[in-house]
């Protein structure tokens, strides 16, 4: 198996699924209303909203180090959810990852992350800085939360 970001494919949704059911548990620390045992309610949209919403895993040299939900909103693209597992940070996976994502899709982004959950938001700094300039905000809908906005190139 190859490294790098890889489309998930339909018949691998119940393998995304539990790493999801993974990455909601480990965000509870940051939304405690998240509820792990509880579908991904856009989970199935990534499969019938093909030119809207793209799966990817992201691999390493032996399998599924994690995966990363992109979606498209009006005209910017957005990462709704990224995912390295714990075993597989500190390995310059996701920064990695991040990046080609990105670069794979030119154009307005937004990357948002909740304002507590700090190593969240240091991870999207270290992805970005040196890479693409970015103005962060800061909003608040159902909690705070922090954005990075920009265009690449």
């Amino acid at each position: 198996m190859n490294a790098g970001e890889v489309p998930v494919a339909a018949a691998e949704k119940a393998a995304l699924a539990a790493m999801v059911r993974d990455y909601v548990t480990e965000m509870t620390q940051f939304a405690p209303d998240a509820d792990p045992r509880a579908p991904y309610a856009y989970l199935d949209l990534y499969w019938t909203e093909p030119e809207a919403r793209w799966p990817f895993w992201l691999r390493a040299a032996d399998g599924n180090a994690g995966f990363a939900l992109l979606r498209r909103a009006g005209e910017r693209m957005e990462i709704a959810e990224f995912y390295v597992a714990p075993e597989w940070r500190r390995a310059n996976i996701g920064r990695a990852a991040a990046r080609r994502l990105i670069a794979r899709f030119p154009g307005p982004w937004r990357i948002t992350q909740r304002e507590l959950n700090a190593r969240g938001i240091a991870f999207w700094h270290a992805v970005l800085d040196g890479f693409v300039q970015y103005r962060e905000e800061t909003t608040e809908t159902d909690a705070v939360r922090r954005e990075q906005i920009f265009t690449y190139p």
